[in-house]
């Protein structure tokens, strides 16, 4: 599989195509923000809305994050101004050390953002689950730099991630069960989702969110035939990460990983009479979904399940045929098909909901001196 990343602006405004330098870590001195000025020029009403995404550097997440900037433009645009921003550190790292250039992050858009005037700031996640990142933008950049220590004039109104509640649950899991429900109507098929989850116990109750998720679509699809898996939370990973397949017998190991669901749902069968659809339970679809999930490494690897390679790998490697329909990539990202929860229109609207549901609430607007 040949990746063509693309290194996405982590933040830009949205409505325009404008640009900025960004600071190099080389100047010891430089403490400007670099969209300070963006921030201020492109003022045109008295309340902002930032868009906070976890970040990617692959080309296909443009147009994700293009589409969902419509549905709040459609909504907001004529009220206020809509800005974008990456809250994940390790993606504005990864981008800093392959190119040299910073992605600006929440709390450099909200620092531009007060000194800009505005005195209203409505921050949406765009995060699936209320995770470590979530927690990082609401309680760190949000709350406690922003509205407590620099403008806690500011009104502010805190939006939530995608699965804030079970009823988030049922409308995700139902509309997924739309999607793929003539294919799980075959009990020869089989629809694996791969979400990102947390590692630290601190968040069980986000990563909670994925079992609650995967029992609504199993209610919903009569074969049970749908199984949720993540990338970094232990318990539910594709198999255990001390698992040796040459010591260890698979009826040793918890119903909860990927591995283990699979063998059970087969139940003795043969794995080459089933096939696999593989689907990102992530906002966009990016370095997990093409790497972990359906990468293909070039060096030949032996893909036992406890394998440092992709899903697809491990599933070939089993004896699972694999649905390319959703394939990534396909040479070129213009044919990449493989869809995020942000690609679909009607997860994207839940987003928007959330802040719909909360924007005419006057009590929805704090300031910091509400926490004084």
């Amino acid at each position: 599989m040949k990746q063509m990343k693309y290194y996405l602006m982590a933040a830009m405004m949205l409505a325009t195509s404008a640009g900025f330098t960004s600071c190099g870590d080389d100047d010891e001195d430089n403490t400007t923000n670099p969209v300070e000025a963006l921030a201020r020029d492109s003022k045109t009403k008295n309340t902002a809305i930032l868009l906070c995404t976890f970040g990617s550097t692959y080309e296909e997440s443009v147009k994700t994050y293009e589409a969902i900037e419509k549905d709040f433009k459609d909504k907001y645009g004529s009220v206020a101004d809509i800005y974008l921003s990456f809250t994940s550190r390790t993606c504005v790292n990864r981008v800093y050390e392959s190119t040299g250039i910073d992605r600006v992050e929440p709390d450099y858009w909200l620092e531009a953002l007060g000194k800009a005037g505005y005195e209203r700031v409505a921050v949406q996640s765009l995060h699936v689950i209320p995770g470590e990142e979530y927690a990082s933008l609401m309680g760190t950049d949000v709350k406690k730099k922003f509205m407590i220590e620099k403008f806690p004039h500011v009104k502010v109104l805190k939006s939530p991630n995608l699965l804030s509640d079970d009823e988030d649950v049922e409308k995700v899991a139902q509309y997924l069960y739309d999607d793929y429900q003539k294919e799980l109507a075959d009990k020869k098929n089989i629809v694996l989702f791969m979400g990102h989850g947390n590692p630290d116990g601190v968040y069980q109750h986000a990563n909670d969110m994925y079992t609650k998720v995967e029992n609504s679509l199993q209610t919903k699809a009569i074969n049970k035939n749908v199984f949720v898996g993540t990338v970094d939370y232990g318990s539910m990973l594709f198999c255990p990460e001390d698992w040796k397949s040459d010591k260890m017998n698979p009826r040793d190991m918890a119903d909860t990983y990927i591995y283990k669901k699979l063998i059970n749902y087969v139940n003795g069968g043969k794995f080459s009479d089933y096939t696999i659809y593989l689907v990102p339970f992530m906002s966009i679809a990016g370095d997990h979904a093409h790497n972990d999930m359906w990468g293909q490494d070039e060096e030949k690897v032996d893909a036992v399940p406890e394998a440092d390679c992709s899903w697809r790998q491990k599933l070939e490697k089993m004896g699972f045929n694999i649905n390319t329909s959703e394939e990534s990539h396909k040479d070129s990202y213009k044919n990449c098909t493989i869809k995020g929860l942000g690609d679909r229109a009607n997860i994207r609207a839940i987003w928007l909901q959330h802040m719909t549901e909360r924007w005419n609430d006057e009590d929805e607007w704090t300031t910091g001196e509400d926490y004084q």
